[in-house]
């Protein structure tokens, strides 16, 4: 059987896995209303409720599908759909595809064969899981610890937090400025980079000066929007 980043069995998996967590979150819906009309709260009140959450999923849903768009050129469509429908995120993926994809001799946006799919999808998945064990085991104990030094140094917590955040970040500025100074394809990353930098600070700038609370749910979407569309022009000077 000739290998294909599309092949119908492909879809058929995602197809199964993506149902039945959509029917987990039916079975967990249905049990939270019950339960809420059973501790006093009226269908008046989870109507409302039901319809601002709905609201408020379709930001992300507008990152899922730009990352399902940005890796479905490399990757296929059932690969990335399955990953940014269960547990994965837009910056995690992107980030473990293309270092799996370096790590055997490839490219994301060119032709893969067989070996190097299954690699770069072991590597998304496998990454993942890892969270879903953790978290469990010491997110707890991690989270209590950091309140009690909240408690006795709110300043320290403080910083220890950023700290944290901004060792994340640097991470993800880390892999955007590789290459830089190589050639035209890190030139275009590390532009892409700054652009989505400074339309996030726009925003944030805006939304302190406007109170646009939407701002928190979409700045992403706007910057990976803006960020894709500068890369095109970008791309086609900076690469030969």
């Amino acid at each position: 059987m000739e290998f294909s980043i599309n092949h119908p069995v492909l879809y058929i998996l995602a197809g199964i896995t993506v149902a039945l967590v959509l029917l987990q979150s039916i079975v967990f819906l249905k049990k939270a209303w019950k339960r809420a009309l059973e501790l006093g709260l009226t269908k008046e009140k989870l109507k409302e409720v039901a319809k601002t959450s709905a609201v408020f999923t379709i930001a992300p849903a507008v990152a899922v599908g730009i990352g399902v768009i940005t890796l479905a050129p490399t990757l296929g469509i059932p690969l990335p759909w399955l990953r940014l429908s269960v547990v994965g995120a837009i910056t995690y993926e992107l980030s473990a595809a293309d270092a799996a994809a370096n790590a055997v001799g490839a490219v994301l946006g060119q032709e893969l064969t067989a070996q190097q799919f299954s690699t770069i999808a072991w590597t998304m998945t496998a990454g993942i899981i890892t969270g879903l064990v953790l978290i469990p085991i010491f997110c707890r104990s991690y989270t209590s610890n950091l309140s009690s030094a909240g408690m006795k140094d709110k300043k320290w917590a403080n910083h220890f937090s950023n700290a944290l955040f901004f060792g994340l970040i640097a991470t993800f500025v880390g892999v955007g400025l590789s290459g830089v100074t190589v050639n035209g394809e890190g030139k275009v990353k590390a532009l892409v980079l700054l652009t989505s930098a400074v339309v996030m600070a726009i925003l944030g700038v805006l939304k302190g000066k406007f109170k646009w609370k939407w701002v928190n749910d979409y700045a992403l979407p706007i910057c990976m929007i803006i960020g894709m569309a500068v890369a095109i022009p970008l791309t086609a000077l900076l690469v030969k």
